[in-house]
């Protein structure tokens, strides 16, 4: 724990603290109100836990249903707290742009704290709010401006136990929650206080035993405890989370890690195991759907909208705009229209920000918001050409009229015989990866392509095989290239990993780029 700052030097962390004990002496009732995305439901599962450990009598949750009420803090979440009884609500990953619900709150006589971290430069925090805890925002010195929201609730449960004669412990759990939030959010690994969350968290996941919800939810994942990293948090554990907030509901999340019945957890981990294979399958069929509107050349930003239906669901549009971006190298935007507006989101390239570009179109827009990288907004449906026109005069102005060129930069080269267990466990001090501290990529030179073959009918495995030596790889989306590359020299560019099959570790290839030579 020596490597996390002091709670106290985030701006309102007094207050907040204060303000929080002081509900659970008086035994006020607190609602905690976050996102309904991988963060925010860690985040809730922190501060619920926090705040029932300290005694709180009255706690109770809210996320908002992504069909029916949308992204944020609304005012319709304030005035139903209202009518609970509510006297204290704490927003987690949301509510810092949300100055009209935190108001109408206030008038309701609601006290409100915010945990957030989607503050833009410039932008002010709710005057209305009780505190604001959000570390990019004017006066605070918090030497971590990129914690994720569950990194600002823990670090709102360090303060609130310091003094707890089972701190360590709990807060050894909850890092497991938070390192799943911290990755799965993609916030940056390279501050030192989030590599030693997700650090801590990881090894927590590995040794420690777990309530029987998360070890139903890594066991339907598919991830053996003992060898998790990052990448499972990001791939595997994080995707099945955000399919409960995605098709359903992401209360199904907070339900199956609170549950204490083995039996019940089961059945749950499997019914959001089987949201997630839904999941798959609708993003497969809106992302057919997607590519076919994409005019060629692409446009500087990607806008494509549908009605919503069955293959055009507004909860896969953030992963279908990551695979228009991904596919042609442009900021993209995938947007639902339904009888009550128009909902998208935006997946930018590092030379464009998202939010910026959004800001362009302020008037066009109900609602927007976001991260450079990453954004939701809501508009009226006949608006949405206009906003097209707006998003790609905003990205041609920010590229300064020139086309992005997606550059892989290796960071080594090594002969295929070189890839082995040994140089693996070296690669493996560099962990934890994430935003900021991607995995090592690799330059193999000089291998040969052997004893290819399709998996789904979509991705590419095979042999590179050099003298006697070989290694496997997986090259994900690359059924196309099967022909070229088959008992070909090459060079890739590609990740060294291990793939873990009936408990029998084999080394293992993740292949971005390839070159016949």
């Amino acid at each position: 724990m020596g490597a996390l700052h002091d709670p106290y030097a985030m701006l309102g962390m007094d207050v907040a603290v204060a303000r929080l004990e002081r509900a659970i002496r008086d035994k006020e009732r607190i609602r905690v109100v976050t996102d309904y995305d991988v963060d925010g439901t860690t985040s809730s599962l922190i501060l619920q836990a926090t705040l029932k450990i300290l005694g709180g009598q009255g706690v109770s949750y809210h996320i908002p249903d992504r069909m029916k009420e949308g992204y944020g803090f609304s005012v319709l979440a304030a005035e139903t707290a209202a009518k609970d009884g509510i006297q204290l609500i704490v927003t987690a990953d949301i509510g810092v742009k949300d100055h009209a619900a935190v108001t109408r709150s206030r008038e309701l006589g609601i006290d409100v704290l915010v945990l957030d971290h989607h503050l833009p430069p410039g932008e002010d925090v709710p005057d209305d709010a009780t505190a604001v805890l959000c570390p990019p925002q004017l006066s605070c010195s918090y030497p971590n401006t990129s914690l994720a929201a569950c990194g600002v609730s823990f670090k709102v449960a360090q303060a609130m136990l310091a003094s707890h004669t089972s701190r360590d412990r709990i807060l050894r759990s909850m890092l497991k929650l938070a390192a799943i939030g911290t990755v799965a959010d993609v916030v940056d690994l390279l501050t030192q206080e989030n590599r030693a969350m997700v650090a801590l968290g990881l090894e927590a996941l590995n040794e420690d035993r777990h309530s029987p919800g998360l070890a139903s939810l890594l066991r339907v994942a598919g991830v053996t405890q003992g060898s998790i990293t990052s990448r499972e948090l990001g791939f595997r554990i994080g995707p099945r989370i955000n399919a409960a907030g995605r098709m359903e509901t992401a209360t199904r999340v907070v339900e199956l890690l609170t549950t204490g019945d083995p039996d019940s957890a089961k059945a749950q981990a499997q019914e959001l195991d089987e949201l997630n294979t839904r999941r798959r399958g609708v993003q497969e069929a809106m992302l057919s759907h997607a590519m076919r509107q994409v005019p060629e050349p692409p446009p500087p930003f990607i806008v494509v909208a549908e009605v919503e239906g069955p293959n055009w669901h507004r909860g896969v549009a953030g992963i279908v705009a990551a695979r228009l971006r991904d596919t042609h190298n442009r900021p993209a935007a995938v947007i639902a229209i339904t009888p009550g507006g128009a909902t998208g989101s935006a997946r930018s390239i590092p030379e464009v920000h998202a939010v910026r570009c959004l800001e362009s179109a302020e008037d066009l827009l109900d609602r927007f918001g976001g991260h450079p990288a990453a954004a939701g907004f809501s508009l009226a449906p006949e608006k949405v050409a206009a906003l097209r026109e707006r998003l790609e005069a905003a990205a041609t102005e920010q590229l300064n009229g020139k086309t992005p060129v997606l550059v892989h930069r290796a960071d080594a080269t090594v002969p295929v015989q070189d890839a082995d267990f040994t140089l693996l466990r070296a690669l493996e001090g560099l962990a934890p990866h994430g935003k900021g501290n991607p995995e090592p990529l690799l330059l193999l030179k000089g291998g040969t392509v052997r004893n290819t073959r399709l998996i789904k009918d979509k991705h590419l495995k095979g042999r590179l095989m050099m003298g006697g030596q070989s290694v496997d790889f997986i090259w994900w989306g690359a059924a196309q290239h099967r022909a070229a590359i088959e008992g070909k020299e090459v060079e890739v560019l590609a990740k060294l990993g291990v793939n873990v099959w009936q408990g029998i570790e084999r080394l293992q290839l993740t292949v971005e780029d390839a070159r016949v030579l």
